[in-house]
């Protein structure tokens, strides 16, 4: 290993009678061991020293890899590190409960600090389905079924399995780079290990850190949560029939709160309100217009574009003065501060410090719904959640009086088209809406707006470039990918003008061609097993993907090529024409 290396992302792989780990430094060098019907090759004092002394990358090695390699490095034998991965996996026990089970596992201590990667990645996803989102240039499923007896042939292929994993999670490691720079900036701040805590993690222990910094209490919720009301604020009112009987509605309703610790949205909420031709619905995760199918472009006369709620959340909390009732108005206290200090280092250009607490001002709403965290708060949840709701709705109603349209709402904005004659009238009550509410609004100019639903849309920006979002984002970490080379032409059609096939032909990056799926139960292809995360082209001399479980088609995979190992040229078989109707039925999809 090189000595420069201080960093090593590392995976195992464990059977019944054969354990492996393999560690790799970001310039290649690699360290195995293993041990074969209880037999080790490798020098185990080594591959300690390079574990111990190194910052260690895994993608759920908190709960599984680490337990595991410390085991293996303390002597355990094959039947004793499968019956320990089969307690962690199958049986599902955490980390912290293992020693219940093992008195005598003794974790590694990691001086160089431990990433997880499961925590900084963005959703709950697999090794695999992160692999294929950035393109990891190969995907493969476990070769061998966990409860075979392991040949020496068979130890090969699994060591090639476990390296070609170990370079994905150095894929997803260079990705969150970001992401990973800014934890590290925070755990020399607060004194906390932030590297392979989520951003909900991050709220937690940094707004603990500031109440019990201050010796304020902090403590979990205690006891069943009570049936409970909406509280309506002062600034909630209407003046048109139809609104007023929603809030009526809102008043009357009752929440009640599952075992799970989710709160039950009552079904009278859940219904579609009609307002000045348009329909809306209250949720738990916002208000949504329910438009279909829409193009909005403005004439000479008139302009497009969104009124946004800044920092939506946060303003309620702070403008209804919100907190849990059993952290008491000192959370309200540590809340504000925080707020207020993100604010300073906004306007200072201090960016570690205003993304840092911006993360722990927008991702501390999260664990006000979750039962297992010090935050939890149902209560302050929907109080939260419809204060925004009705307060749009308000706005909307405003906006509308004055004689602009509201094309679309979304969760914190409303996309409204007006003559330009009446913009002052409009942004007149907006300032008026702020001004009641606390909430400040920011404005982005639209030159059209192509929607298939409020969730999946283009927005094109008056000085180039489009806002997008759903079905014609691009993949990325976040979100998964359908043939990006068909949103790029739809984009470039919507833009420009650019006939639809000449950006598809044009493309020479085999990437933007690519469509994945996940398949629970595994997926098949002319009788060959692909794994529970495929990706494919679509191609002249192409099949459907199958389920293996019962032969159904997964769906979209229509004249699908699997191509489960990334090549540089374009397939002399990819269905060109395929790809130009698909961007046509977007466009379809948009309205056009």
């Amino acid at each position: 290993m090189s000595k420069k290396s201080n960093t090593v992302a590392l995976d195992i792989e464990c059977y019944v009678n054969y354990f492996l780990v393999l560690v790799k430094s970001e310039d290649g060098r690699i360290v195995r061991a293993s041990m074969h019907n209880d037999k080790v090759d490798g020098n185990l004092a080594v591959m300690k020293s390079v574990i111990t002394k190194s910052e260690v990358v895994t993608f759920n090695g908190e709960n599984y890899d680490i337990p595991m390699v410390s085991a293996f490095l303390a002597g355990w034998t094959n039947a004793e590190l499968k019956a320990l991965s089969d307690t962690i996996i199958v049986d599902d026990v955490p980390r912290w409960k293992l020693a219940d089970t093992y008195p005598k596992l003794r974790i590694l201590r990691l001086a160089k600090g431990h990433v997880d990667l499961v925590g900084v990645t963005p959703l709950q996803a697999s090794l695999k389905a992160y692999g294929c989102r950035i393109h990891s240039r190969k995907l493969q499923d476990l070769p061998i079924d966990p409860s075979a007896l392991i040949s020496d042939n068979d130890a090969k292929v699994l060591e090639k399995y476990c390296e070609n994993d170990v370079d994905v999670t150095w894929d997803i490691y260079r990705t969150m780079t970001p992401e990973l720079d800014l934890r590290r900036d925070m755990t020399k701040t607060y004194a906390i290990n932030m590297l392979s805590k989520s951003d909900p993690q991050i709220a937690e222990a940094i707004i603990k850190h500031y109440m019990e910094e201050r010796e304020h209490k902090v403590e979990k919720r205690e006891g069943k949560v009570k049936p409970f009301k909406y509280t309506i604020p002062d600034f909630i009112k209407f003046k048109t029939t139809e609104l007023q009987q929603v809030l009526e509605t809102v008043r009357g309703c009752t929440f009640k709160v599952k075992p799970t610790g989710n709160v039950e949205l009552p079904d009278a909420i859940s219904q579609v309100i009609e307002f000045a031709g348009a329909k809306y619905k209250l949720g738990i995760g916002g208000l949504h217009s329910q438009e279909k199918r829409q193009v909005v472009k403005p004439t000479a006369d008139q302009v497009l574009g969104e009124y946004d709620v800044a920092s939506m959340y946060p303003s309620i909390i702070l403008g209804q003065n919100l907190y849990p009732k059993h952290l008491g108005e000192e959370f309200l206290e540590v809340y504000r501060e925080i707020f207020n200090e993100r604010m300073a280092a906004k306007r200072s250009g201090n960016k570690t410090t205003a993304d840092t607490l911006k993360i722990v001002l927008n991702a501390s709403y999260g664990k006000f719904g979750s039962k297992y965290s010090f935050l939890y708060s149902p209560e302050l949840l929907i109080q939260t959640t419809l204060s925004g709701q009705l307060a749009l709705l308000r706005l909307i109603e405003a906006i509308t009086h004055v004689g602009g349209q509201v094309v679309s709402a979304n969760t914190d904005g409303v996309v409204v088209l007006m003559d330009k004659s009446r913009k002052p009238k409009i942004d007149g009550v907006c300032d008026q809406w702020t001004k009641q509410t606390s909430y400040l609004l920011e404005w982005t100019e639209y030159r059209a707006l192509y929607s298939e639903s409020v969730n999946s849309y283009v927005a094109l920006k008056p000085e180039g470039g489009a806002k997008t979002k759903g079905l014609y984002e691009s993949g990325s970490i976040r979100k998964g990918y359908s043939a990006q080379v068909c949103n790029d032409a739809v984009a470039a059609y919507l833009q420009d003008n650019v006939p639809v096939d000449e950006t598809i032909r044009s493309c020479t990056d085999v990437r933007q061609f690519l469509i994945m799926r996940g398949v629970r139960g595994g997926a098949v292809w002319k009788g060959e097993a692909l794994g529970k995360v495929v990706r494919w082209y679509i191609g002249t001399e192409g099949e459907a993907i199958r389920y293996s479980t019962n032969g159904n088609k997964v769906a979209g995979s229509d004249g699908a090529v699997p191509m489960m190992d990334i090549v540089e040229s374009l397939p002399y078989d990819l269905d060109l024409d395929r790809y130009v109707e698909i961007a046509k039925q977007k466009l379809k999809r948009l309205g056009l």
